[in-house]
């Protein structure tokens, strides 16, 4: 048996970079899906028929989209319709509860989906499965706490007879998996002493071997500029070995400090992000060219704008105007070169708040 392995797919009307496609979904949320199809695709060639989401298929915790929720369930029928079963746990972000419930799971309702050649299995509680491939599959959904976490593993133990043949699946997140993320107290160490074949854990955003048998099997795609660095994509697994399969989709990647010719060579069908230091918004519109004639789909550049004098007798900007209304006033009265194009000007600075409003709507 093969089976592939999900986790934190994060479904959403993503704003960053996005666009509403001809069929009225969101860019970004149909290249999450179609990366999905893309993993069962993958799976049925190898012979598979059973799919495990790890957590964390929706994004907005408490409230579900029905121009999220739609889309969604219409590829988790397309999936269903392959010959494969899908075995759910819920992430954090897939509940409204402090905790794992059926009452307050966003997911319960892809249980619904109908097909009469696979089922979507949401498990609220902790379960050991045995497929009719002979396959031992556990199954913890998403704890508060690390206590009652590893009690649920070990209920899980205690339950299998046949502990060395099992993969057990959990959403939490494992210590040094994130470079720079503080330690929670759960290790690929504490994991290992079950004595599972493999512990496999959504939560955090980048795909990472461990010591043990303990896997992070990462996001599926990335989705801010928080995955910078993050291994993306989803897993096929077989008695012998796990295989990560690296994502199709665009990806968040920083190329401060790179050499022009590296950039060119990395910014092709990626969000792209430059950080340096004090840039004219002429310079910051021509970086941003330079990224976009080499493929970038995306861009942020964050500087801090050099010094311009400013018109005798320009006036501050008037009392309640927005943002947006007092950087247009501003570029309106400040010197500029007589070769510089205003128009560009204010419509550089309309991308760098729109970039910046992103980033903080969506961290």
């Amino acid at each position: 048996m093969t089976y592939a392995v999900l986790s934190d797919i994060h479904c959403h009307n993503w704003s960053m970079f996005s666009r509403i496609n001809p069929d009225g979904v969101n860019n970004r949320l149909r290249i999450i899906l179609d990366e999905m199809k893309r993993s069962a695709a993958e799976l049925i060639k190898v012979g598979g028929k059973v799919m495990v989401i790890a957590g964390d298929v929706f994004h907005v915790r408490g409230s579900i989209d029905p121009e999220v929720l739609n889309p969604t369930q219409a590829t988790i029928k397309e999936i269903l319709d392959m010959g494969i079963t899908i075995y759910a746990i819920p992430g954090n972000h897939d509940l409204k509860s402090k905790d794992t419930s059926e009452l307050s799971s966003a997911i319960q309702t892809l249980a619904q989906t109908q097909s009469d050649k696979g089922r979507f299995i949401v498990i609220n509680e902790p379960q050991l499965v045995h497929t009719e491939d002979d396959y031992y599959l556990g199954f913890v959904p998403w704890r508060s706490s690390r206590e009652e976490l590893l009690r649920d593993l070990q209920s899980i133990a205690s339950a299998t007879g046949l502990i060395d043949q099992t993969d057990v699946f959990i959403h939490a997140g494992i210590d040094g998996v994130i470079p720079g993320m503080p330690d929670h107290g759960l290790t690929d160490v504490t994991l290992s002493k079950f004595g599972f074949r493999r512990v496999m854990a959504g939560d955090y955003h980048n795909h990472k071997v461990m010591q043990g048998g303990v896997y992070s099997i990462g996001a599926t795609t990335h989705q801010t500029w928080g995955d910078i660095g993050s291994k993306a994509g989803f897993l096929l697994v077989d008695e012998k070995t796990v295989r990560f399969m690296d994502t199709h989709a665009p990806k968040f990647i920083d190329v401060s400090g790179r050499d022009e010719d590296e950039i060119k060579l990395i910014c092709d069908g990626n969000y792209v992000r430059f950080r340096g230091s004090q840039m004219t918004s002429e310079d910051m519109a021509e970086l941003k060219r330079f990224f976009e004639t080499h493929g970038a789909l995306g861009t942020s550049i964050q500087a801090p704008p050099a010094q311009t004098s400013q018109r005798q007798g320009a006036t501050p900007a008037k009392s309640g105007q927005t943002l947006d209304q007092s950087v247009t006033a501003y570029v309106d009265k400040v010197d500029l070169e007589p070769d510089v194009d205003r128009d560009a000007v204010k419509q550089a600075a309309n991308d760098v708040l729109k970039a910046a409003r992103s980033v903080y709507e969506e961290s």
